[in-house]
């Protein structure tokens, strides 16, 4: 069965992985066999391995090369189309940047510039040529092929001879040897009847190309860095481009790599981890990821548990899902898909109410663990005679404390003593006694609000901690009684409309009558 895309990168990323080793290899019995301190036996020995080796190695090249081909055909004539679409999006929204050099801007900009090298490899499959990337902006932007132009002081038949044999062996055009140019490169004229001096043939010098593979395979082997990091992250482009343009040495451009900020920043499993992603977004852009990369099934597998994370706190990212696949992907970049108090921070950060259709009308409210931890400061607040408001700490909002409770930043207890000790202001020392030994002020309270209740005929929970009746149950001079609370009750205003009052009226008229004989 024939493989598909997503194999063949694969297979190409395993054969990559298998030449560096055979280099490494190759290099260690090089070592042997230029060690004078080898016997002349084992460096015999050593040489025929070292043949084998480098024939395996030429092999594997091969492989790559082929297999390489063979996915650059199963990409196919589609992708041409897909990053003319996505270029158009981009230019779209760079319209609709107010400030052309802002940040959002420039990053639109950048992805711009980006799909021209992809938009070059894929035209080129298309024409089986390779195309120059003059040729392939114009057509991705829909604009006019550069012309060459000659500078100032040279002269312009010879300069653009060469410039047209350039463009030609860019795009693999042979030239014909057969034809002659009488135009010496001095622009010197040929004086007829005599035949020019023709220089002596040099060594060429390696191409920009070759100095780039040297470069690539040096940062492969020795410092476990494929070609796909080179292609996207900024820093190591440039010490790449610098190591063809100043002609550094490989230990220079080992140094200079070891010094790049981003190089020093990740750790090996990380940058292993963008090439994964890289290499996902190359799928991405020629139509082809499927599903069944290791970073597409790790993604999957961090969104799932992160959404019901995000569920278990109350979190917003639960029904966000752009947030949730960022998060992921951020998560495993960063290698940190485990880091459960890291995963609650960020989570923490996004709880709020959630707004839902209940019976045809709109609800809203907390959910999960938020909504629990909101129901427990309401209930303290309430029962020490406050609104929530008045025992948030500092100047935060209801939601960022409860997101302090969730990431564990804050004390749930704590907010609670701090409420008593707030309500202990103005209170008998009895009561602040209570209260710094952590009682509420409702516990404090409690049989007095339930005789007041009782003899004044009121709801329990209506009646308020602040309420000057009952506040008169505790004084300065200590807590009164529940008999002589009852007594001081009945000289509320409110007593004489229950029915407990037209009870007692009723059963002291009949006593009278009693007393005077008119009842049995």
């Amino acid at each position: 069965m024939a493989e598909n895309y997503n194999q063949l990168k694969q297979r190409e990323q395993n054969l990559s992985i298998q030449r560096n080793e055979k280099k490494r290899v190759i290099r260690n019995i090089k070592d042997i066999v230029e060690d004078p301190k080898t016997s002349d036996a084992q460096r015999a020995k050593y040489r025929t391995q070292l043949k084998n080796a480098q024939t395996e190695l030429k092999k594997l090249e091969s492989d790559i090369e082929t297999t390489a081909q063979s996915a650059k055909s199963l990409a196919g004539e589609s992708s041409t189309a897909d990053i003319e679409k996505k270029y158009l999006e981009l230019k779209r929204a760079l319209d609709l940047q107010l400030n052309p050099d802002s940040d959002s801007a420039k990053k639109i900009q950048s992805d711009m510039d980006d799909l021209v090298g992809r938009y070059q490899d894929a035209i080129s499959l298309k024409a089986g040529a390779q195309i120059s990337p003059a040729v392939a902006k114009a057509r991705l932007t829909g604009t006019a092929i550069p012309t060459l132009s000659t500078p100032a002081g040279i002269d312009p038949t010879s300069y653009q001879a060469k410039k047209a044999a350039e463009a030609q062996a860019a795009q693999g055009v042979k030239t014909d040897q057969s034809r002659k140019v009488n135009t010496p490169s001095t622009g010197t004229p040929i004086v007829s009847g005599k035949t020019p001096k023709v220089p002596s043939k040099k060594t060429p010098s390696k191409t920009d190309t070759a100095l780039q593979d040297e470069a690539l395979s040096v940062a492969a082997t020795d410092l476990s860095l494929p070609e796909v990091l080179f292609n996207r992250v900024p820093s190591l482009k440039n010490l790449l481009e610098r190591y063809v343009t100043e002609k550094w040495t490989a230990d220079k451009l080992r140094k200079e790599i070891r010094n790049d900020n981003w190089y020093k920043q990740n750790s090996a499993e990380i940058k292993a981890r963008y090439v994964q992603k890289y290499n996902y977004d190359d799928l991405v852009a020629s139509g082809q990821a499927q599903g069944t990369t290791d970073y597409e099934m790790q993604i999957a597998k961090i969104e799932k548990s992160l959404a019901a994370r995000a569920a278990q706190l109350g979190s917003g990212a639960a029904s966000d899902p752009a947030a949730l696949r960022k998060a992921a992907e951020n998560l495993y970049i960063t290698n940190r898909s485990e880091d459960q108090s890291y995963i609650t921070d960020f989570l923490a950060a996004s709880i709020r109410p959630i707004t839902s259709m209940i019976g045809g009308k709109l609800t809203e409210g907390y959910s999960g663990a938020a909504l629990l931890d909101y129901q427990n400061l309401q209930a303290i607040a309430k029962n020490n005679g406050f609104k929530l408001s008045d025992i948030i700490p500092g100047a935060q909002t209801e939601q960022q404390v409860l997101a302090g409770i969730a990431n564990g930043t804050i004390d749930a207890n704590r907010i609670a003593q701090d409420a008593r000790k707030l309500a202990a202001q103005g209170q008998p020392t009895y009561v602040r006694d209570l209260l710094g030994q952590g009682y509420d002020l409702s516990q404090v309270y409690a049989p007095y609000k339930q005789t007041m209740a009782s003899i004044l005929e009121l709801n329990p929970d209506q009646i308020d901690l602040n309420d000057p009746t009952l506040r008169m149950g505790i004084t300065d001079k200590g807590d009164m009684n529940l008999y002589e609370f009852q007594k001081e009750l009945r000289k509320d205003n409110r007593w004489q409309y229950t029915d407990n009052a037209r009870g007692s009226v009723s059963t002291a008229a009949l006593q009278v009558l009693r007393d005077f004989g008119f009842q049995g």
